[in-house]
Order: C-alpha cells, then structure tokens, then sequence
C-alpha cells in the first residue's frame, strides 16, 4: 500500500494520521512518518485541512498548551511540501454534497470529516490518508487507511 501512496503527487493527510504522528503511536508513527518522508523525498505535495489545524490545536490548547498549538501552525503554514488548505465556500458546498450523500447510504461521516474529504477533492488529491474507510465510497481518489500501512 506504501508503493500505491509514492505514486501519489498530491495526499492528502487526514486528521487521524496526523493525531497518530503527533502522539508517537507506537503502531502508526513509523509508518505515518515513512509515507511523509516518501512524500519529501519524492516532492509530493501534501494537503491538510485548516479543520486538522483546528481539532489539533484544541488538544494543545484543552492542555494548556498554547506554544504547542503555535508550532502545529507554523508547521502547517511553512513546511516545504505541506500546504494549509482553507475552508471557503467551494469546499464549504462539497462537504454538504458529501455529507447528504452520506447520510443517504449506511457509509456515514460525520461533518468534520466532510468538511476534511471536501478539501481533499477541491483541492486535487490524488491520495488520501486517513483512518475513516467510509472515505472510499465517497471519492474517486486512492483511499488508504492506516490499517493498510
């Protein structure tokens, strides 16, 4: 699965993945930090959602950890290969268009991960990383899951 995701020139790193890196999980760490080393290495460009930033931060704030929240940022805004997306209004209809279209199937997501699955496709992801598999059914782009890797 690691070779389907170094064909990618565009990932995208959901929320789950990156909470996984950042807690040094010792079951996904390793492989969330090759697939990002690939990533360098191969100059893939990978996308975030400010609604990443957001939920990251609120842990680093709900512990008192305010430069923390402060690095995440600058991590998100000036790394080389990684690029903030925001959430305007084109991601903000997508995500409703995904959300009634899985609130219509039994592949149900919730509106954070819509909002995060949005961005992902306005702004051309060719790969997603994620934990949340109801992701395939919604998008045409490679789905890998943390399971998988």
């Amino acid at each position: 699965m690691i070779r389907d995701i170094g064909q990618s020139r565009v990932l995208f790193l959901d929320s789950g993945p990156l909470v996984r890196l950042l807690q040094m999980h010792p079951d996904f760490y390793p492989a969330v930090s090759g697939i990002l080393d690939m990533a360098y290495e191969k100059n893939v460009q990978v996308l975030v959602s400010s609604v990443t930033l957001y939920e990251v931060s609120c842990r680093a704030f709900e512990n008192g950890e305010g430069v923390l929240a402060r690095q995440y940022r600058e991590f998100f805004e000036k790394s080389k290969n990684v690029r903030c997306c925001e959430v305007d209004a084109e991601v903000s209809v997508k995500a409703a268009e995904l959300f009634a279209a899985a609130s219509r199937t039994n592949h149900k997501i919730t509106e954070a991960e819509s909002l995060r699955l949005a961005t992902a496709f306005v702004n051309g992801a060719d790969c997603i990383l994620t934990e949340c598999a109801n992701f395939r059914s919604l998008s045409d782009a490679l789905v890998v899951t943390l399971d998988e890797v």
